[in-house]
């Protein structure tokens, strides 16, 4: 896909503050944790029944705060809910893509795990926004109210943020707050993309 361009960080890092920023500026967008969060409802009764467990279920829908402490203490059930959603996810990615691509206008896909999985490498660009380990736990603490065993727990289940730097074709610094974050973007739009916004 010519126009694609895949969003990434570590958890925490400034991915869905890049994607606010492109979306006010016109640019289409999508959302893995978007289309994620659908297909769980959507399969609220087949996951429930995958972990064994009808306290994910409320009012028909799977309690993600619940979901999230199951996969995020034990790897084989993260393992077991990525197999199951993974795939899923790619189809409705490359299903919505496919069609932005025909536009012939960049839009850029929100994607957690780009380099994780290797699913979506051939498909377009990435682009990394650059937090430091340090800094990404400070405001992964701060934004779920985590201690920092728990926050580091979350960071590291991921590539390390060092590894995905050597890994990206784009990197946008996060490093600063929001306003120098913007500007950030902003530069990356006119010089890298040659886009005027």
């Amino acid at each position: 896909m010519q126009n694609a361009y895949f969003v990434t960080s570590s958890i925490a890092g400034g991915k869905s503050s890049f994607i606010k920023i492109v979306q006010n500026l016109g640019f289409d967008t999508l959302s893995a944790d978007v289309i994620a969060h659908e297909l769980l409802n959507e399969n609220a009764n087949f996951i429930a029944k995958l972990f064994n467990n009808d306290d994910l279920l409320i009012a028909g829908k799977i309690d993600r705060k619940k979901l999230g402490t199951i996969v995020f203490n034990d790897l084989n059930a993260k393992k077991k809910l990525e197999d199951f959603l993974h795939p899923k996810i790619k189809e409705v990615i490359l299903q919505k893509a496919q069609i932005l691509d025909k536009s012939n206008k960049a839009f850029f896909i929100e994607l957690p795990l780009f380099f994780e999985n290797n699913h979506y490498q051939n498909l377009g660009k990435s682009i990394l926004i650059y937090t430091p380990k340090e800094l990404l736990l400070q405001r992964l603490m701060q934004r779920d109210n985590l201690d920092e065993n728990e926050a580091l727990k979350r960071i590291d289940l991921q590539l390390d943020i060092e590894e995905k730097l050597k890994k990206a074709d784009f990197v946008i610094k996060n490093t600063s707050g929001y306003e120098n974050f913007e500007k950030n973007v902003l530069n990356f739009l006119k010089h890298t993309l040659k886009v005027e916004k």
